[in-house]
């Protein structure tokens, strides 16, 4: 049965009857790892002892003994849970260890490739590239600075900010994109108005004035 690897929780094993051979992944970033392809002479001699059996027949007994033999020793000892694919994984794991660094800050392993500062002796959370920290602080000044420079500008001088916004129509529902009446059918978009008797500012379609009683 295969072990633990310490530098890593995902791999995945990607061996065939032909070979072994597992792939690695990152823990933070997740960039694969592949162990080299490790031949597996057991089932490559055991597929050759079968062509000759093919090609002989019952003439050569023989053959059939040993790929009998070959057969046996292969299954067992070149099975998916031998003790010789799991020596095939230790090999896998020291050959892909290299790969992985372990950071003295956070103490956890990362890959060499994509996640390690070589300059700092740390991992990228704990030690960022500098260049990387200075584009990250390039772009969040530029974006602080575009925001200051937007609220210098006035946006609302071409807008009626005093009078209360109507977002849809309330005749037709259409929806309004700004002015005093309905592009669709025309009606006053005022959601107030001045009563016609005591000029006190009444709601737009409301019977009578709140403040006199006067009909509107």
């Amino acid at each position: 049965m295969t072990g633990p690897v310490v530098f890593t929780s995902y791999y995945h094993d990607e061996s065939n009857d032909d070979g072994f051979q597992w792939e690695f992944k990152c823990d933070r970033c997740t960039t694969s790892y592949k162990s080299p392809f490790e031949q597996n002479y057991f089932s490559r001699g055991r597929g050759a002892l079968r062509v000759l059996r093919d090609l002989f027949g019952d003439q050569v007994r023989a053959i059939d003994k040993i790929s009998n033999a070959a057969e046996s020793y292969s299954n067992h000892w070149g099975g998916s849970s031998s003790s010789t694919k799991d020596k095939a994984f230790a090999r896998a794991v020291e050959q892909v260890r290299n790969d992985f660094r372990l950071c003295g800050g956070c103490g956890r392993w990362v890959c060499h490739r994509v996640c390690w500062n070589e300059q700092v002796g740390q991992c990228t959370n704990c030690s960022p590239q500098v260049q990387h920290q200075i584009a990250q602080a390039q772009a969040e000044a530029r974006g602080s600075q575009i925001r200051d420079a937007a609220y210098q500008q006035d946006w609302v001088s071409q807008h009626d900010v005093a009078t209360p916004a109507r977002v849809s129509c309330p005749t037709c529902g259409a929806n309004t994109t700004g002015g005093k009446f309905c592009s669709t059918c025309g009606t006053a978009l005022a959601m107030q108005s001045n009563c016609r008797g005591c000029g006190h500012q009444t709601r737009v379609g409301a019977p009578f004035c709140a403040n006199c009683g006067q009909p509107q």
